[in-house]
Formats: structure tokens, sequence, C-alpha cells
């Protein structure tokens, strides 16, 4: 199966904006737990990119254990490293109804942003990890994502906010 088709950004664009494809915006995903998930991030990532379901699960599994990716606010973000993974994914996933994740606030989580990179990523994933905690501060992007009717819109409105910036979103 052909990628989805890539959202191209301009050449000052972020890593966030160059990595996110409309086919990765995944809206009102049903998943009663983490372990669910998990496991149907790696169901897409296999059926669209024929990266290891058991991977991909297995890696978001195993960085969670570690310490909860919630931030709070209802907002995740998820990321591991893949062993047969080619390059770094990001996954914008908003959830049928939220799910428990351990957050600071205490609040369930409905909306992730996904971070996958290769098994020998370098820092370049670090830096799209901090570029996503930055956009997932603001509470106006955060509001805006939540009334996006489908992933073109979701899409559009991730790039813009990387590449302009939050504060720059009305």
């Amino acid at each position: 199966m052909a990628a989805p088709e890539r959202m191209l950004a301009p050449a000052m664009a972020s890593t966030l904006a160059e990595h996110l494809t409309v086919g990765d915006v995944l809206l009102d995903l049903a998943a009663a737990s983490r372990d669910d998930l998990f496991a149907a991030v790696g169901q897409h990532m296999a059926h669209t990119y024929g990266v290891s379901a058991d991977g991909v699960a297995h890696g978001l599994r195993r960085r969670e254990r570690i310490g909860s990716s919630a931030l709070g606010h209802g907002v995740a973000i998820p990321c591991a490293r893949v062993q047969d993974a080619e390059r770094m994914y990001v996954l914008f996933i908003r959830l049928a109804a939220p799910i428990p994740f351990d957050a600071p606030d205490g609040l369930p989580v409905s909306e992730l942003l996904v971070l996958l990179v290769p098994k020998q990523a370098t820092e370049k994933h670090l830096h799209l990890f901090a570029e996503a905690t930055q956009l997932f501060a603001d509470q106006r992007l955060r509001q805006r994502l939540r009334l996006c009717c489908d992933a073109t819109q979701v899409a559009q409105l991730l790039r813009e906010g990387a590449h302009r910036g939050c504060a720059n979103l009305a």
C-alpha cells in the first residue's frame, strides 16, 4: 500500500511539519486503555508502512513503563524507538473517549501526538519531542484541535502551529 499523502511544508518548516501526514491523523479512535491504544498504533503502522505492529506496541509500552507521557490537559506525547522503522513518524490521535494515562493533573487523555523513531535515531528526535511539547502547551491550539472535524484540518493546524509558533495561532 502506498504511503499517505505527505503534508509538505515550506523550507523553513519544523521537523514536526515535515513528518506529519494527513493519513497519520486518526480521529475518534476507540481504545479502552493504553494497551489498546498502543496496539491500534501498531496496527496502523503495520498496515500503512509495513512496520512491525508488535515492535511499535512493545516500544510504546516499554517507554510508558519508565514514566507517563501525559502532559496534562488531556494530552500525551508517547514516543518509542522502533527496530524496523526507516524514518521518523508522527501520528495525531483523538480518542473516541478519554482514557486514564497517569497525567500530572489527573485528567484522562483524549489527544495524543505519537512519535516513532528508528532504533538508531540521533538527537533530531529530541528536537521533535521538544517542539511537540511546546505546541501542546498552548491552550488555544488544544482548543482548536478539539474543534477540527477532519484529518486535513488537524494536519493543517499542526503544520501551521509548528511553522509559525503557537503564539501566532488565532
